[in-house]
């Protein structure tokens, strides 16, 4: 593989010293030839090999007796090309005080290799040239690694683009051709900022530069609608994400790109549905609530024709359990949120139409509410029974706590603990009637109330504390930011 003029016909199995060569650098050419990681060898001035490392008797495969002498110009692959192109790096050398770059060479079973060279010309102490040194470095395993990694951008399943700090694309796949409608032969020299539409392309530089600063992997622009450029000069949304690359030449950016057309269009049409859904579940609720309305109403009216007050007094009780379902449809329509209901609000509300609705009854009667709104909220399935629970509580406590007009009634809403909520609705009247609340003879308040609480996943416990009623309702609940 040696072939080449200028070699000498009996090369030596030891170094060649070159003209006007001293002891110190004797000294230093033993040490260098020990050298395995790279390839450093001696040429005199017209290119001959005079030294020869380990490293270099490691890299190019050929043994030091079969080397010296040689030119250096049978280490590139053989051509027609490679002695002249040898002369003129050495002429660059000579030139420019050194020379560097990257050349490809040849081992002595015939294989290629990637060598990054220095070579630097070597002058006697009166100027004059005495040869010069080459240290190669074998960049096999970058290249394997570069091509391997080029291979996983090119069969990325997304579009992938690699830039510098300058903002010039160094690699551009084929799914980032196909997405931005560009050839193989078109990118090449393109900025990124042929990539963003117009508006966008101001900041950009500043922010590919504090990317730089902090590099980290991470998705760009968080919480702002990105935007990529066609060639036609066409417009599509798009998600980037962004991976910091260290290379020998600086550092890169590599950016992973996914075209959110489809996932933008569905997003509308979900969008689209679900308002219609909100507004269909709206009316539906509006039409419940106006409906339970009518309902009161014809009880109203009816009660107007009943002289017993026995007969009386329960179509007004009928009024008020209608009037708690109602309420709840009210403030569904009224919070578009039909998903649960805030149990402080509903009583705050509640309490008010009870107490307008008994009137005189209740006008010595006062109640001291304790319900924060969005402490305790309940899901929609639980909401009725809630509401109608609640109705018999305050009802009850209103008509039969003090059958002289004037009391206090105490109602407290509170949290147990993260999904338990506890209701208490307590007086210091006459106490419960004589027969207990499972029995028969019960009022048709108290056997409703155990059935109630049952729906709703609650657990009743009727205090009679003499003087007084205390009903604590422990029941499954959530506050007003957390899901069902």
């Amino acid at each position: 593989m040696l072939n080449c003029a200028r070699e000498t016909t009996s090369p030596a199995p030891g170094p060649l010293p070159l003209p006007g060569i001293r002891e110190s650098d004797v000294c230093f050419d033993l040490l260098i030839r020990h050298v395995e990681d790279h390839a450093i060898i001696l040429l005199d001035a017209d290119g001959l090999i005079r030294s020869w490392n380990a490293g270099a008797e490691r890299m190019h495969g050929h043994p030091a007796a079969e080397a010296l002498g040689r030119h250096s110009s049978g280490l590139l692959p053989p051509s027609d090309d490679a002695c002249p192109q040898t002369m003129r790096q050495l002429a660059q050398a000579m030139r420019d005080g050194r020379y560097a770059g990257e050349v490809w060479h040849v081992r002595r079973d015939g294989s290629r290799f990637l060598a990054d060279i220095l070579l630097i010309p070597l002058r006697a102490d009166d100027g004059a040239l005495r040869g010069y040194a080459k240290i190669t470095r074998d960049l096999s395993h970058r290249k394997r690694m570069e091509d391997r990694f080029r291979q996983l951008v090119q069969e990325s399943p997304n579009a992938m683009i690699m830039i510098n700090g300058a903002g010039a694309i160094i690699l551009f796949n084929r799914l980032a051709e196909a997405m931005f409608g560009y050839q193989r032969d078109e990118w090449p020299g393109m900025r990124i900022e042929q990539l963003i539409p117009e508006r966008f392309r101001g900041r950009h530089g500043q922010l590919r530069q504090g990317f730089l600063r902090r590099p980290e992997a991470r998705p760009m622009g968080v919480g702002r609608d990105l935007y990529g450029l066609r060639k036609d000069g066409g417009e599509f949304p798009i998600e980037i994400g962004l991976n910091p690359i260290e290379t020998e030449t600086g550092p890169m950016v590599l950016a992973g790109i996914v075209d959110i057309t489809a996932r933008k269009q569905a997003q509308r049409q979900l969008e689209a549905a679900l308002q219609e859904k909100t507004t269909l579940l709206n009316e539906v609720h509006h039409r419940v609530k106006n409906n339970l309305q009518v309902i009161i109403s014809l009880l109203s009216m009816q009660s107007q024709y009943v002289r017993e007050n026995s007969a009386r007094g329960v179509l007004q009780d009928s009024q008020t359990r209608v009037r708690s379902m109602a309420l709840i449809h009210q403030l569904l329509y009224e919070r578009h949120d039909f998903s649960r209901v805030d149990l402080g609000e509903y009583l705050q509300r509640f309490n008010q139409l009870l107490l307008s609705s008994y009137g005189q009854l209740a006008g010595g009667l006062s109640v001291e509410l304790d319900a924060p709104a969005g402490l305790v909220c309940i899901e929609l399935q639980r909401a009725t029974p809630c509401g109608l629970l609640i109705n018999e509580l305050l009802t009850n406590a209103l008509k039969h706590a003090y059958p002289n007009g004037r009391g206090t009634i105490w109602m407290r809403l509170a949290r147990q603990n993260e999904r338990r909520a506890l209701l208490i609705v307590a007086d210091r009247g006459v106490g419960l009637p004589a027969a207990a609340p499972a029995t028969p003879h019960a009022s048709l308040g108290l056997q409703l109330m155990p059935m109630l609480a049952e729906q709703m996943g609650a657990q009743l416990n009727i205090l009679d504390n003499q003087p007084g009623v205390r009903v604590e309702v422990s029941f499954p609940a959530f506050g007003a930011g957390e899901n069902p």
